[in-house]
């Protein structure tokens, strides 16, 4: 085994969690009723799905290297002999890509998928097992992928094109997050941006940038405007989730004159807090939630850069946050509970090729696009307070996680479904409820049982049975 890397302590390796982002894309291709559709799916979401299987088996590479089955050299030429071919076959097979294009896209992402893995395990240790590294980086690389092939088009080559107000927002989130991955690339490779004037001038004409990039002949801000202000539920709605941000900022501060570490039960009023904000978001006001996870996530990123580099005046406050409320899984530099709280129930969102629009089979999928709230937002809420104060039976000697936690997991995640029935926001076929029945069940039990990240890895096991029901 390569000792040169210091995983999280505590975590096994977690290799299988490799599977997970290209099984749920292929899942999301392959799902019976979306092959009656197949006309509708994105192009470049069919492109994405080859993308992550090359990804994938670049993993197997990558593990081949870590466990010191081949040396580097040999890796590079497994790569190039074996993966790339493979990928790029794939390109002109199944969707009969110009040559060149096919491969461009199976070399590039493999390249940097091989390049960021390594470099993001290098660079902050103990955060994270080589699974967990393995879901993030992946997931990096699809959205760079994406955003490669639609912002030109977006901003510069198609000014007088037409675009949907689901297109819109994909735009906009993307112009605004890869304006702050730049920001993050430009203070890790300049040290002078690390000073507390020259990252906050550099922040704010990132900012600048972004909010006049124009899409189509509107610059972006314009057009976010236009979409916050179009009618008076998105504006209650905005509001709503305002008064949830003063909410979950007061209960911080309450927290901070309490003076005492947070426990994990009581962590998870962060997690009811998502559950009113995910809930009504993708019952009632899709787009708006997902604009909001984006813009959020920016915030949280942004945050955390300012934490680390410990630029004034927020660093002291956000120190003595992180010390009340760290996870013991955030056992490296980076504070990753918060981002992994958002990212997990986003994620099913920003895995579905047209998460909003509810004109096919709305109801069917509305419970796909709950994954990450019944698996995190609900199940794991459940298993953690239950199993904090009446916890009796775990499961074995090593873990705090106990059977009635596992019990309440899935009887809270059954109630909940059911109840969603019942008022006819989601619909359910005996097919669709044993499946949703298998999904709580594996949740739960994986919950129970895995020492990776629950918020990473419980939405995609849950969407990845839901997705692939009828």
């Amino acid at each position: 085994m390569n000792k040169s890397y210091k995983t999280r302590p505590g975590a096994s390796d977690g290799w299988w969690l490799c599977v997970l982002v290209p099984a749920c894309y292929a899942a999301t291709v392959w799902r019976p009723y979306q092959r009656a559709y197949d006309q509708h799916l994105p192009r470049d979401y069919k492109r994405t799905v080859i993308v992550t299987f090359g990804l994938l088996l670049q993993s197997l590479v990558i593990r081949g290297t870590v466990q010191s089955r081949w040396n580097r050299r040999q890796a590079v030429l497994l790569t190039l002999a074996a993966v790339v071919p493979l990928s790029w076959g794939l390109f002109l097979v199944c969707l009969k890509e110009n040559v060149a294009f096919g491969g461009v896209s199976a070399l590039l992402p493999i390249a940097l998928y091989d390049k960021l893995y390594h470099t993001v395990l290098r660079t902050i240790p103990k955060s994270f097992s080589y699974g967990e590294a393995c879901v993030v980086v992946q997931g990096f690389v699809a959205f760079a992928y994406c955003a490669l092939l639609q912002l030109p088009l977006a901003t510069l080559l198609r000014p007088d094109a037409v675009y949907t107000e689901m297109q819109m927002i994909y735009c906009i989130l993307q112009i605004g997050l890869v304006g702050i991955f730049l920001l993050a690339c430009a203070t890790y490779y300049c040290t002078w941006l690390r000073k507390t004037i020259p990252f906050w001038f550099a922040l704010a004409v990132t900012t600048v940038l972004v909010a006049l990039c124009p899409i189509g002949k509107l610059p972006a801000i314009t057009r976010l405007v236009l979409f916050l202000v179009a009618d008076g539920q998105t504006m209650i709605t905005t509001g709503m989730y305002l008064a949830l941000l003063l909410l979950t900022v007061s209960f911080v501060m309450w927290q901070f004159n309490y003076g005492r570490r947070t426990t994990t039960a009581t962590r998870k009023v962060f997690h009811l807090l998502i559950v009113l904000v995910y809930g009504p978001g993708l019952w009632y006001q899709c787009r708006l939630l997902y604009l909001a996870s984006g813009l959020m996530l920016a915030v949280l990123i942004v945050l955390e850069m300012a934490r680390l580099i410990q630029l004034a005046p927020v660093a002291s406050v956000l120190n003595t946050a992180v010390q009340l409320f760290i996870d013991e899984k955030d056992a490296g530099a980076i504070a990753l509970t918060p981002i992994y709280l958002l990212v997990g129930c986003s994620l099913p969102l920003w895995l579905h090729p047209a998460p909003c629009d509810l004109t096919n089979s709305g109801g069917l999928q509305m419970l796909t696009l709950s994954a990450g709230v019944l698996s995190i937002g609900i199940g794991d809420t459940a298993a953690s307070v239950a199993g904090y104060h009446f916890g009796r039976h775990k499961w074995h000697d090593r873990t705090n996680k106990s059977v009635e936690g596992t019990v309440a997991s899935v009887l809270l995640q059954a109630l909940a479904i059911g109840a969603l029935y019942h008022v006819g926001v989601i619909q359910l076929t005996v097919s669709r409820a044993a499946y949703a029945g298998i999904a709580v069940l594996v949740n739960a039990l994986v919950e129970s049982r895995t020492d990776q990240i629950d918020n990473l890895v419980l939405p995609l096991i849950t969407y990845l049975i839901l997705v692939s029901s009828c």
